[in-house]
């Protein structure tokens, strides 16, 4: 099996050479890689949340509270973002259907990252777990996320902060 190519960025953000995984997650970072994050969020303003499977390399048996993963070479955000979302939980969206929440540089870990949110209003058994990644998903309510984030720390992975489900709750209330 051939080994995965993604896209790396100078220290601007700029898109520049393409190289495998395990060189650019190798220690000390050389490269700065590129990593997108999608909220799925109902109409309730309701995260769903997923338990990464015990098998994957990061975080396993954790809680999470996005879908997503590193940018593939050739790839944008966005595109990186739809092609995530079928290979982890099997749902096709558009690049339109995603709603800009925020990006950044992350120099301790050696990404640039973009973040969305898609509104979403199924149940977590109508989504198909296809990549074997994740083995659980449930809705909390971000006040009730953020309680079991502070009671279970171990348990948990990335976050939500409450800057971003400030602009998320906003944006579910203006397009209900």
């Amino acid at each position: 099996m051939q080994e995965e190519l993604l896209q790396c960025f100078d220290e601007f953000g700029n898109p520049s050479e393409v190289q495998a995984r395990t060189e650019i997650k190798a220690h000390p970072e050389k490269y700065y890689c590129g990593v997108v994050n999608v909220w799925l969020v109902n109409d309730q303003a309701q995260l769903l949340c997923s338990k990464r499977s015990g098998w994957v390399s990061g975080n396993p048996n954790k809680w999470q509270t996005y879908f997503g993963g590193h940018v593939t070479a050739g790839m944008s955000f966005k595109e990186t973002a739809v092609k995530e979302l079928e290979e982890e939980i099997g749902l096709r969206i558009n690049e339109n259907d995603l709603f800009f929440v925020a990006k950044g540089k992350d120099e301790t870990h050696h990404q640039f990252f973009e973040s969305y949110a898609l509104r979403f209003n199924g149940s977590p058994d109508d989504l198909s777990f296809t990549d074997d990644e994740i083995v659980d998903a449930k809705w909390l309510d971000m006040d009730e996320y953020w309680k079991d984030r502070e009671l279970n720390t171990d348990q948990w992975c990335n976050n939500c902060r409450p800057e971003q489900q400030v602009v998320i709750k906003k944006w579910i209330r203006q397009t209900a």
